[in-house]
């Protein structure tokens, strides 16, 4: 009997103190990567619409009928900016955004592609989060990689 009453008060004392960790992580991440691409606007726009061409996820055809089954919404589009959310059935939805930095005259733009996650306050979703950089991250890269060819063709 003092044995499980130990067992219960250690698991106890360690998670309040995981969860206390926890709450120093931020409960909003953005992962962010950039490419410059030829100043051809328009061009990079119709691309990112057409997410089959380049985006990695569609080159597996697991993750392509992951991505198929997401519901997307797009939530602003601009000449600069093209956002929309990601959403799967019982879970948060994930904000995928490209935004263009450059002026009209200069021979190349900046395009960046951000992911903007909300967690809750769970230890488990908290601590899961400090994946995401080197997941998504390499991810973005491919995908940025993948435009900058395209659109040197």
């Amino acid at each position: 009997m003092r044995v499980i009453k130990l067992g219960l008060i250690s698991f106890v004392f360690i998670f309040i103190i995981v969860t206390l960790i926890s709450l120093l992580i931020p409960s909003r991440i953005r992962i962010s990567r950039a490419t410059n691409l030829p100043n051809q606007r328009d061009s990079i726009f119709s691309l990112l619409k057409n997410e089959p061409l380049w985006h990695p996820a569609y080159r597996d055809s697991a993750a392509s009928l992951q991505m198929r089954s997401l519901q997307k919404t797009i939530t602003s589009q601009s000449d600069s900016t093209f956002v929309y959310t990601l959403q799967k059935q019982g879970r948060k939805p994930v904000t995928n955004g490209w935004q263009v930095y450059g002026k009209p005259s200069s021979d190349s733009l900046t395009l960046q592609w951000y992911m903007d996650f909300r967690l809750g306050w769970y230890p488990w979703e908290k601590f899961s989060s400090l994946f995401y950089e080197r997941t998504y991250g390499a991810m973005m890269e491919t995908g940025l990689a993948n435009l900058k060819k395209l659109m040197q063709h």
